[in-house]
């Protein structure tokens, strides 16, 4: 009598597992890959574009310094043999959130992780007596590129632990 059972439930599971395959699927379809340490895709996919009411730019060009943290430790773990791909990008609010795609050895093995950033802004904005003002010299672009080139990096060392 339980052997009766298990071909429905084996056949729910295999549904299940095929549609997580599909969505898995599409969520990395859609990029091409750059090579070496400092290559990105910055391109966001479907569903995870910044709102437009956040900010109506396009999206932030990624790419980490050959003397970031996270290229330092991947140069010394992996040699020249790595790249990474920004999966998808968007803003939350006041964070900047990568999930970054790490790509490695000779096999081509991959290694995926979430990073997120505060996005700052470094100016003071205020009023007095009726008049508003702002002061500080950095854009809110420059603030946001930092905080997803800070996030690209908090994931590529969340994908380093895994190795």
């Amino acid at each position: 009598m339980a052997n009766a059972q298990r071909p429905e439930l084996s056949s729910a599971f295999d549904d299940m597992l095929s549609k997580n395959k599909k969505s898995f699927e599409e969520l990395y379809r859609g990029g091409r890959s750059l090579a070496g340490p400092t290559g990105a895709i910055t391109k966001p996919a479907a569903g995870w574009e910044k709102p437009a009411a956040a900010s109506p730019r396009a999206a932030v060009p990624v790419q980490l310094g050959p003397n970031s943290q996270a290229a330092r430790l991947l140069n010394e773990r992996l040699g020249n043999e790595w790249r990474y791909e920004v999966a998808e990008q968007k803003r939350d609010g006041d964070e900047a959130i990568v999930l970054c795609k790490l790509i490695f050895g000779k096999d081509g093995a991959v290694r995926t992780q979430f990073g997120r950033s505060k996005i700052t802004d470094a100016s003071v904005a205020g009023a007095s007596a009726g008049v508003r003002f702002k002061m500080g010299d950095t854009s809110a672009a420059a603030d946001e590129s930092e905080a997803f080139r800070r996030a690209t990096e908090a994931a590529l060392m969340h994908c380093a632990e895994l190795i």
